[in-house]
């Protein structure tokens, strides 16, 4: 890790003060990052960088520390911006974070795959400035809450369903329903029934056929 910075200034009158976002920096360039600090000192956000130039070190820092954003340049001398995107998207503490890719002026269809892989927004060098890079951070940060919400409830939802599932199935009536069901499929000439006589014996589907007639034998969990 080479730089620590911490920049926080006022927010205009009437807006919400921000938490403060706890970014890393990946680019290889002394200079590139230098800039992109002192853009982000002028962003009136509460944000403290974490600076590395290379996708190593920042393995290294994602296991050390927890960020809230990772701006990504996309030009790397060992691999590339996708590729430390893969390793973010691979790191299970920060699958979930915020991320910028930062491309070069030519960079947007780079920039478009970035973000179909994972990326929550782009900038180029071109175009950076103090308003677009503050526009990028909010942004990304924002669609990368929304879409962890959208997995957390998208997560709730199939456990409601799992347990509604569960409970429907103690049901005795319910229970014949399924057992006549599957009698019924297993009976046939189908796909399914096709891999499980690939799988199992003539005799193992009969004795399971069998076996579903018993009010022991089939246990719902």
């Amino acid at each position: 890790m080479l730089h620590v910075n911490s920049a926080a200034s006022s927010f205009p009158p009437g807006a919400p003060m921000p938490r403060d976002i706890k970014a890393l920096l990946l680019d290889d360039s002394n200079f590139d990052r230098a800039r992109i600090r002192r853009l982000s000192e002028k962003t009136n956000l509460c944000v403290h960088m974490d600076e590395v130039d290379s996708i190593e070190a920042m393995d290294r820092a994602v296991n050390e520390e927890s960020y809230d954003l990772v701006l990504i340049d996309y030009r790397l001398p060992i691999g590339d911006g996708m590729v430390a995107l893969d390793h973010l998207l691979r790191n299970d503490s920060h699958r979930q974070a915020a991320k910028i890719m930062i491309t070069g002026d030519n960079g947007k269809r780079t920039a478009i795959e970035a973000m179909r892989n994972g990326c929550h927004d782009f900038l180029t060098k071109e175009e950076l400035d103090v308003e677009a890079l503050r526009e990028a951070m909010l942004n990304a940060l924002a669609t990368a809450q929304h879409r962890h919400e959208l997995d957390i409830a998208a997560q709730m939802q199939r456990t409601q369903i799992r347990e509604g599932l569960v409970e429907a199935l103690q049901d005795k009536d319910v229970q014949s329903n399924v057992i006549a069901l599957v009698r019924e499929n297993l009976s046939k000439e189908n796909t399914a029934a096709d891999i499980l006589r690939s799988r199992f014996g003539e005799q193992d589907i009969d004795d399971l056929l069998v076996g579903l007639d018993k009010d022991d034998t089939f246990v719902f969990h």
